[in-house]
C-alpha cells in the first residue's frame, strides 16, 4: 500500500507502535476523522527529512563515548632506564664470569642498549586506562536505539480537507510531536 507522500499535509514517524497508537487516539479525540488520519507501515516511508524537536535525544551518546589515553612518557622512560640497567648488569656478569673471550665493555653496552629498546617498547605498548562510559551499560543503550521493523505501523499521515486551516494543522503537528513523533519536513508545506 504505497501512497504518494505529496497528498499528505503532515507525516510523522514514531519509534514505537505504542507511541503511534497514542498519537492516533489523541488525534481522533481532538476531532480528526478516519479520512484525515492515515496509519501506514514504516516501510512505506523512506528518505524523509527530519528535525529534532525539543532537547537533543542523543545527548546520552556523549556520556557513552570511551577512549584510551596514550602511553605515559614518564613510564616509557622509567621502563627503558630500569630494563637498561638490569640487562646491562646481567650482561656484565655474563661477560665477566661466564664468557671470558668477549670484552666486558662491549657485552655490558649491548645489554644496556637491548634493555633500553625493550623497556621503551614495553612502555609504548602499555595501554592507558579507559575513560568515559560514566556508569552506563553500553549494551542496554544500544538495545534501546533499535529501529522499528518495516512491518510495524509506526507512521501517521494527516490529510486535511482544508490545508489552509493553519490552526487545525498546528494542532495536528503539536499532537504528533508531543507523542514522540518526528515530522517529515519533505511532506506538505
Amino acid at each position: 500500500m504505497q501512497q504518494q507522500h505529496m497528498n499528505f499535509d503532515l507525516l510523522a514517524v514514531f519509534n514505537a507502535e505504542s507511541d503511534a497508537d497514542a498519537a492516533e487516539t489523541k488525534l481522533h479525540k481532538e476531532g480528526f476523522g478516519d479520512e484525515e488520519v492515515v496509519r501506514m507501515a514504516a516501510s512505506s516511508v523512506s528518505g524523509g527529512q527530519f528535525r529534532e524537536h525539543g532537547p537533543n535525544r542523543d545527548r546520552a551518546a556523549v556520556f557513552l563515548q570511551t577512549s584510551r589515553s596514550g602511553p605515559n612518557p614518564v613510564t616509557v622512560i622509567l621502563l627503558a632506564v630500569v630494563l637498561g640497567v638490569l640487562l646491562g648488569a646481567v650482561m656484565f656478569g655474563i661477560t665477566n664470569f661466564a664468557i671470558a673471550s668477549h670484552p666486558v665493555l662491549i657485552g655490558t653496552l649491548a645489554g644496556v642498549v637491548v634493555g633500553i629498546v625493550l623497556g621503551a617498547l614495553l612502555g609504548l605498548t602499555r595501554r592507558g586506562r579507559v575513560r568515559g562510559a560514566i556508569g552506563q551499560d553500553v549494551t542496554k543503550a544500544n538495545a534501546a536505539r533499535a529501529q522499528p521493523t518495516s512491518e510495524a505501523r509506526t507512521v501517521i499521515a494527516i490529510r486535511l480537507p482544508d490545508s489552509d486551516n493553519i490552526s487545525r494543522k498546528s494542532k495536528a503537528r503539536a499532537i504528533l510531536l508531543n507523542n514522540k513523533g518526528k515530522i517529515d519536513r519533505s511532506v506538505g508545506g
